[in-house]
């Protein structure tokens, strides 16, 4: 698939936060750091120039997803981390959507794999080896992803009331009590509790939509669903 750059490159001006100061903001989304002590004249280092590209890649798509900035920074902390290492070689899309979900991981931000590949236009696949080698690299450890907020967000989404999100939190628990869906994907699993909870319930809601809504294809929900239901017993 081509690479797209960035539509979006970071300036002073547009990390400014609202309030006022002296001196110019520090931030890790630019390459010099926002102190604006490299001089204009001066050609930039061919790690520089790598970083600026990919600190351009990673405030695009932090953007896009709407990541807080403490986050955000994280990301460009990493980016950095990543450069200085040799970790990261080229600027590409993948690798600062892997910075971007690392960072919100760290930030125990409800933002799914699916999410952050359909947001920064990246093949799933590759973006999970993007992750993998960042986290071997980087010597990282990923959190354990929190499904019951990732079920809080897809009820909230679909305008399901509290007693749906309840219901699949329920559904989801009894099926992890049994160990039977460790290392499953958690938007999947998040996704087919909540339909399964609907159906309980009595509401209507499409395959298609809550897949649509969790970032899945209806396969991969139908797939999760099956699993749910053996897991737990839910019909």
């Amino acid at each position: 698939m081509a690479e797209r750059t960035a539509s979006t490159t970071p300036t002073k001006k547009m990390l400014l936060d609202s309030r006022g100061g002296v001196g110019p903001r520090v931030t890790s989304l630019l390459h010099d750091g926002g102190i604006g002590t490299i001089s204009k004249g001066r050609l930039l280092s061919s790690e520089e120039r790598l970083l600026s590209r990919l600190l351009s890649e990673v405030f695009w798509i932090a953007d896009k997803i709407g990541l807080p900035r403490q986050a955000a920074e994280g990301a460009g902390e990493l980016a950095r981390k990543a450069v200085s290492s040799k970790v990261v070689k080229r600027s590409r899309r993948p690798a600062a959507a892997a910075l971007v979900y690392l960072s919100a991981n760290n930030n125990g931000l409800c933002k799914s794999i699916e999410e952050i590949a359909s947001a920064a236009d990246v093949p799933l696949n590759q973006l999970n080896r993007e992750i993998s080698k960042l986290v071997f690299g980087l010597n990282l450890r990923l959190k354990p992803f929190n499904v019951a907020a990732l079920i809080d967000k897809l009820t909230r989404t679909l305008e399901l009331p509290p007693t749906t999100a309840n219901t699949a939190c329920r559904i989801y628990q009894s099926a992890a009590s049994l160990g039977k869906i460790s290392g499953r994907k958690p938007a999947a699993i998040s996704a087919a509790a909540v339909y399964l909870a609907c159906r309980r319930e009595g509401v209507k809601k499409p395959l298609s939509t809550v897949s649509e809504a969790a970032g899945i294809s209806v396969l991969t929900l139908r797939k999760a669903i099956a699993l749910l239901e053996s897991a737990a017993g839910f019909k």
